[in-house]
């Protein structure tokens, strides 16, 4: 198993805390949200990992170049248009690593172990996971279920059955889907301003089932603000992926 992380963005609405660095280099304890990805996906057997960077790209590989990475491949992978592009263009820059089965993550994504387990204990060629929330927000990737499987992905929906979890898993079969989708949709209108969600609901609109994950009460959440940050923060005793920290910096 490989995961392909997605952290090309500048993420403006986490200003002045991305000012000079990406989300993922953001600091939650001793580590960044990053180092506690790939520890989880350490943990988690996965044994390769592909960045891809774009804004503070230099500041991201200098990073992982200091990273103890025994037991895991690290790559990174360069979205040159990252300023003008969403994470379609991202997934499609890094359309070469889709080969195999694949966890896809977005920069951003704090979680606990469980979480991860959980998704990847499931073995369907392609896993939606989503958590239930009370209310949603413009912000939120919203899915619809029927009979558990997923019948609609996008933030404009309405009477939600849950949040979109930025941890997926595409396996099999699954993969080569994943890849006709992003094809299609890199040739369509506006494509640079799309999230690769796009190309899940392409795939349910060419007939394909997709089943779909309740991670119920397990933490999960993605930092788009910082009142995301703190909260984050205040739940790193879930979060923490209870390695020693490694004696990285951030320069």
């Amino acid at each position: 198993m490989k995961a392909i992380i997605l952290a090309a963005g500048k993420g403006q609405r986490l200003q002045p805390f991305t000012d000079q660095i990406p989300k993922c280099l953001l600091t939650l304890d001793s580590q960044t949200i990053l180092e506690h990805q790939i520890n989880h996906l350490k943990s988690c057997d996965v044994d390769e990992v592909n960045v891809v960077v774009g804004f503070a790209s230099n500041k991201v590989e200098e990073f992982l170049g200091n990273y103890d990475s025994l037991g895991i491949k690290i790559n990174t992978i360069y979205n040159p248009f990252w300023e003008t592009t969403n994470s379609l263009f991202s997934l499609w820059a890094a359309r070469f690593q889709l080969n195999s089965d694949v966890v896809l993550l977005n920069g951003d994504d704090v979680f606990e172990l469980k979480v991860l387990n959980q998704i990847l204990s499931n073995k369907d060629d392609i896993c939606i996971p989503y958590k239930v929330k009370e209310e949603y927000v413009a912000e939120d990737m919203k899915i619809k279920i029927k009979d558990g499987y997923l019948s609609a992905i996008g933030k404009n929906i309405k009477d939600a059955s849950g949040e979109s979890v930025g941890v997926r898993v595409f396996r099999n079969e699954g993969v080569e889907i994943l890849k006709r989708s992003l094809e299609k949709e890199i040739r369509t209108e506006n494509f640079n301003l799309k999230w690769y969600a796009s190309s899940i609901d392409r795939i349910l609109q060419r007939g394909h089932k997709i089943k779909t994950l309740n991670i119920n009460n397990l933490y999960w959440h993605d930092v788009d603000y910082p009142n995301d940050l703190d909260n984050a923060k205040l739940n790193i005793n879930l979060i923490s992926s209870k390695k020693k920290a490694s004696k990285l910096k951030i320069v």
